[in-house]
């Protein structure tokens, strides 16, 4: 056999046991995920038996999870008494609190998942209504004097609705919604992929040991930190939150995977992914620019011919997808996806306070690095850990558009990616058996990492009490609201935020506040349709939030100019009525409603 026949060889087989532990470890990690849903169910049943007594709740699940989270552990000292690893033991035990914090999530967000209408938050009423406009075959944007398009490019809500029609649940909110926890969840497993390559490339993954253990504890950390509450707070909720999540992190996935492999497909691929993500959201296609970079400047196996090649590729293919858009919705589409959010000025106090709020993140992938960027590869793992830096700075900086964190998820993941890797390679000298220090310093100083690691848990947002975030009252809420189109064609009430209430008559309701409250905050909207239609009476009866609060969304204080429009509706309608906001949840869009009607009626 010659020398490249055997080299072959060896790498195949040594990919054919990579593979193998993958497959295991991924393997482990799904069944750890499993071992949730029955404990979830355990909350469920403690909160229907105690549902008048939220303090009792709380305790006797705490009782439950300390005795769950003893088990493991101990009955492991017990098997292996002299012979049990301090680092084994760690490993057990964060996978077992682990286990716990998503259990405990599953039941939370089964809360907001079964919710039967659309406004959680605000993107919701926009997001059913681009669904159901595919359905009856309405275009996705048209002009905005109609006031009913979305900021956003579809490409979220109707994969959404392809997946819920092809499980037979065409028209289910909650099925919507469950949909979202799925992109979710495979976006986790590109990051536990991601984290063993990023191990590969630093000559690591053979230094970790037991990758069982590690594969449990690794999905589960993902999956937390995929749905933390900082800067993932609505993954489970109708946006494109998490669809853009599992691609960011999938175009991260792609570049490391070209870097260790080299295969030509992964290269192509690379090409046009900024270009289908840019379908779902537009600032995906920063990810064309990122390859670049990368390529120019820390990769050099590239010619310039094949870099200029790949990158007018790319670009002329994201070129292509624009204007397919276009050739399909025409100047609408430029305006809605384009020309509104150019006009979103970015604040720079509202970034950098947005980056402080987020320092655990930062410290995380800093730390990561600083661990793993080091050896015969360290231009490699420089360059990648340099992307990241730049995709999260990104995020950052535009997150000062808004009030919200919510855009700054795929970088917080990518951040864990690098800081699990860092701590896979220092595990074995953290719980070393050092005979210099002496037994009870070992456990000592074991004991510390392991409650360091525990507080950060709560400190990356991933730690929710075990109570439904949204009790009886929402119902009540709903129902009111559904109360007031009964018997009257749907067509004629205009409700501010929902579209649940349009869906059976396949309604597609103009003048809703979303997209009203995206162009007063830039200054740049023509209100004279929805002017015109309260002067002329369209609407028999009208429900809005906030009618007497300066923070009235179709004429908010903050906006650089008046809309006129609740000077217009106060002349034309006067309240008849109000639905009462929904106790204990400090939510807008579940606030007090009034209840308008023409004048003269």
């Amino acid at each position: 056999m010659s020398p490249s026949t055997a080299s072959t060889n060896a790498l195949r087989n040594n990919n054919i046991f990579r593979n193998n532990l993958n497959l295991k470890s991924l393997g482990v990690g799904i069944l750890a995920l499993l071992t949730t849903l029955p404990i979830a169910l355990l909350i469920q049943v403690i909160n229907n038996r105690f549902i008048k007594s939220p303090e009792k709740i709380v305790m006797i699940c705490g009782v439950f999870f300390i005795f769950i989270l003893a088990i493991p552990p101990i009955t492991y000292l017990i098997y292996k008494r002299r012979n049990a690893e301090l680092g084994i033991l760690g490993l057990i035990i964060l996978t077992t609190i682990s286990i716990l914090l998503v259990s405990t999530y599953i039941y939370w967000v089964y809360s907001y998942v079964r919710f039967p209408a659309d406004i959680l938050i605000w993107s919701e009423t926009d997001f059913i209504k681009d669904i159901l406009k595919f359905r009856i075959g309405y275009p996705i944007y048209s002009a905005q004097v109609n006031n009913e398009s979305f900021i956003y490019v579809p490409g979220a809500q109707l994969l959404t609705y392809l997946i819920a029609w092809l499980s037979g649940n065409s028209t289910s909110i909650p099925a919507y919604r469950l949909i979202q926890l799925l992109y979710t969840l495979i976006g986790a497993l590109f990051a536990f992929l991601t984290f063993r390559r990023l191990l590969e490339l630093g000559n690591i993954e053979h230094r970790v040991v037991n990758w069982k253990l590690w594969g449990a504890f690794g999905l589960l950390f993902f999956s937390l930190i995929a749905t933390n509450s900082l800067t993932n707070p609505f993954v489970q909720d109708l946006h494109d939150d998490a669809l853009a999540q599992l691609l960011s992190i999938i175009a991260y996935y792609l570049l490391i995977t070209y870097v260790i492999t080299r295969k030509k497909y992964v290269l192509t691929i690379m090409v046009l992914f900024p270009g289908i993500s840019f379908l779902v959201k537009q600032s995906l296609i920063v990810w064309a620019l990122f390859y670049l970079i990368y390529l120019a400047l820390f990769d050099r196996k590239l010619s310039i011919r094949q870099l200029i090649t790949f990158s007018a590729i790319s670009f002329a293919f994201i070129g292509l997808v624009i204007f397919g858009c276009y050739l399909l919705w025409g100047d609408p589409f430029i305006y809605w996806t384009f020309t509104v959010l150019s006009k979103h000025g970015v604040s720079i106090l509202r970034s950098f306070q947005h980056g402080l709020d987020i320092w655990v993140y930062f410290s995380l992938g800093l730390l990561g690095g600083v661990v793993l960027v080091r050896g015969k590869n360290i231009k490699i793992l420089l360059g990648l850990w340099l992307i990241w830096l730049l995709l999260i700075a990104q995020e950052t900086y535009t997150s000062g558009i808004a009030w919200m964190i919510n855009h700054i998820g795929p970088g917080s993941l990518i951040a864990s990616i690098w800081f699990l890797a860092g701590l896979a390679r220092i595990w074995p000298m953290i719980f070393s058996k050092d005979k210099v220090i002496g037994h009870y310093q070992n456990w000592i100083n074991a004991g510390t990492v392991i409650i360091i690691m525990s507080f950060l848990f709560y400190g990356l947002g991933t730690v929710r009490i075990p109570l439904p975030p949204l009790g009886e009252d929402a119902y009540r809420y709903v129902n009111e609201i559904e109360s007031q189109f009964q018997g009257q064609n749907s067509s004629d009430i205009l409700l501010d935020f929902g579209s649940w209430v349009y869906i059976e008559d396949n309604v597609i309701m103009k003048d809703q506040a979303p997209s009203i409250g995206d162009r007063g905050f830039s200054g740049i909207g023509d209100f004279s349709g929805i002017i015109q239609r309260l002067q002329q009476h369209t609407y028999s009866k009208i429900l809005v939030r906030d009618l007497d609060s300066p923070t009235f969304t179709y004429d908010y204080y903050l906006w650089p100019s008046s809309s006129g429009i609740k000077q217009v509706l106060l002349s034309n309608y006067h309240v008849i009525g109000e639905i009462n906001g929904v106790e204990g949840i400090d939510n807008y869009l579940f606030g007090d409603i009034s209840i308008l009607v023409p004048i003269g009626n």
